[in-house]
């Protein structure tokens, strides 16, 4: 096995672990996943596969096709479990990234496509985000940074590194890292716990 498969399945099997602790705060019901985000990350991750392929990024291609499956997974489960709270700004975001897809197919330069996604993806974090403001409760901190430590290795399993290459990975580690921040920064201006396995504390107010 040469490192560059070596680190795409560890990043695979960190993905499992991370999908893994996802599905149990959701059975626990302590985390209520947005539609929407986890749809337009499923999406725009596949978008990003294929750009990936193109670019021939070798196995960490493969490592990004699972998360985007995954992504779906979720997204199909939180329709039915997960935050049913749909704002107009939501909307907006699921929209606005559906109409920037075919951008990207349209976009002949795989470099410049990648761009695209990078802007859309950025799109995709809107409804969690706005969600998690209020009650950062519903999202695991230590699942995100699982994220973004699972794409930090993907970095080394991309088997022709450039800048063009390692682009997507990195925006998905400092993102999901990001969010991980985010959501351990708005707990503690809440006092509420930092993680999803501290003591649960009363539910906070929402606004």
């Amino acid at each position: 096995m040469d490192q560059y498969l070596a680190f795409a399945v560890a990043a695979i099997v960190l993905a499992a672990l991370r999908y893994g602790t996802y599905f149990y705060t959701i059975y626990q019901g302590k985390t209520k996943p947005h539609a929407f985000t986890w749809l337009l990350w499923g999406t725009v991750t596949g978008v990003g596969t294929f750009a990936q392929f193109e670019l021939q990024a070798g196995p960490a291609a493969w490592a990004l096709g699972f998360v985007s499956v995954s992504c779906l997974l979720i997204s199909a489960i939180a329709f039915f479990i997960g935050e049913r709270n749909y704002t107009k700004s939501d909307w907006f975001a699921l929209i606005g990234c559906f109409m920037a897809i075919p951008v990207w197919k349209a976009t002949q330069n795989p470099a410049l496509a990648l761009c695209v996604i990078i802007v859309i993806d950025g799109l995709t974090y809107w409804p969690t985000i706005r969600k998690s403001f209020h009650d950062p409760q519903s999202e695991p901190p230590i699942s995100a940074a699982l994220a973004g430590l699972r794409y930090f290795l993907m970095l080394f399993a991309v088997a022709e590194p450039t800048w063009q290459t390692l682009m997507y990975p990195f925006f998905l580690m400092a993102a999901d890292w990001g969010f991980a921040l985010y959501i351990v920064i708005r707990r503690a201006q809440l006092g509420l716990p930092l993680h999803e396995y501290a003591k649960m504390k009363p539910a906070i107010l929402q606004t």
